[in-house]
């Protein structure tokens, strides 16, 4: 072979094991730029309209209007819920034992007009990810007045925007709010001031504080902060992320105190090894509300803790994933005014992508039938104190 050729062989051949060694350095790992990047590719294949699958079963320890809760574990024992949806269709599965029981086609409803206004402008943006500052702005920006918001409120004045960048000028850092107004049908606007900003950095803490005023009796203080932090045990092999996020809400309605502050607290432990990532993401939330408001008392509404807990399991590979699978388990406690209202658990495994699933005939049956059903697999012992209570 003329030498020349030989060289040129072996040149080719060391940049190609330079490409794939560059490659296997280059694996995307959890980080301040990215939380998770197994929920980035979830994200990615629902939007590519990959089909869903999920299973779940529930337990309930604490239930405030159920009368015995051995009747209602009974009842739940051996039940599983299946949801499996692709682009062209929506199934709700009940069985138990295996036997399928229902097949209902979920109805959502209508989609808050907040919540879907939202979604359209942040499309891209994986669950749990920063989302530029930028594409905030720009979807503030484009409410015009009449606009609903959800909740009852719609635009009234459309909100008017001072950016400032970084010191670069390449990066949106921080929007403040000029004017721009909100109303509930028929009630006097509220007044929308304060700032959004979005550092950048190692530890990065975003922070939004806005007021919403009427008057004196109806003004609302809302408050954000989310602090991002990256700690790496073994470089690209092992390592923590974490996210802590506050929101705050404090004032007054018709004149009568109102309070409300959420805490979420999320952790990626992730190991990879060059092209497999596994990351455990654990999601602590904890929501505390008080509302002096008269009556709220009686309707059990005047203070309430909630406590929940996600543990979200799943891996992923570096050269792609067109089936994904995860796990996730869940639990729950609500207390209001002090009383137990519910306490509550499930287990779900979900696949995404891969082989759509076979379309499932619906079998819808009305709440006394399924009733039915159920009550001929529970047990003769739950099977009498339910008869009892009917009494």
């Amino acid at each position: 072979m003329n030498i020349r050729i030989k060289w040129k062989a072996a040149a080719a051949a060391v940049w190609m094991l330079v490409l794939l060694l560059s490659s296997a350095a280059a694996q995307t790992l959890p980080g301040i730029e990215c939380f998770s990047p197994g929920l980035v590719r979830v994200s990615a294949l629902e939007a590519e309209g990959a089909p869903v699958t999920a299973e779940a079963s529930i337990t309930i320890d604490k239930a405030m209007y159920a009368r015995d809760l051995s009747v209602l574990g009974d009842m739940l024992s051996g039940m599983t819920f299946s949801y499996t949806g692709t682009e062209t269709e929506e199934r709700l599965i009940l069985s138990h034992g295996g036997e399928t029981l229902a097949v209902y086609e979920p109805d959502f409803g209508a989609a808050d007009p907040l919540l879907d206004g939202l979604t359209q402008a942040l499309c891209g943006s994986a669950i749990l990810e920063r989302v530029p500052l930028e594409r905030v702005a720009q979807w503030l920006e484009g409410l015009d007045a009449g606009d609903s918001l959800g909740f009852g409120f719609a635009v009234v004045e459309p909100v008017r925007l001072e950016r400032t960048m970084s010191d670069d000028g390449t990066r949106l850092t921080k929007i403040s709010f000029l004017s721009g107004s909100i109303a509930r049908g028929g009630q006097a606007p509220y007044s929308v001031t304060g700032f959004m900003r979005q550092p950048a950095g190692r530890a990065p803490k975003d922070t939004f504080e806005l007021v919403l005023m009427q008057d004196e009796r109806n003004r609302l203080e809302l408050s954000y902060s989310a602090l991002r932090e990256s700690e790496i045990a073994k470089k690209n092999r092992q390592g923590t992320m974490s996210v802590r996020t506050a929101i705050k809400a404090a004032g007054k309605l018709a004149g009568y105190d109102i309070s409300s502050r959420l805490s979420v607290n999320l952790r990626n432990n992730w190991t990879a090894d060059g092209e497999n990532l596994n990351e455990k993401i654990t999601i602590s939330a904890a929501l505390s509300h008080k509302d002096n408001t008269p009556g709220r008392r009686m309707m059990r509404l005047n203070q309430a803790e909630a406590e929940s807990k996600n543990i979200i399991r799943l891996k992923t590979q570096e050269s792609g994933n067109a089936r994904i699978e995860l796990t996730d388990e869940v639990t729950m406690d609500v207390t209001m005014d002090g009383n137990a209202f519910l306490a509550a658990g499930a287990k779900i495994q979900a696949v995404i992508g891969g082989d759509a699933p076979q379309s499932i005939p619906l079998m819808p049956v009305t709440v006394e039938e399924l009733s039915a059903k159920i009550y001929r697999r529970m047990s003769e012992k739950a099977q009498a104190k339910a008869m009892e209570g009917l009494k």
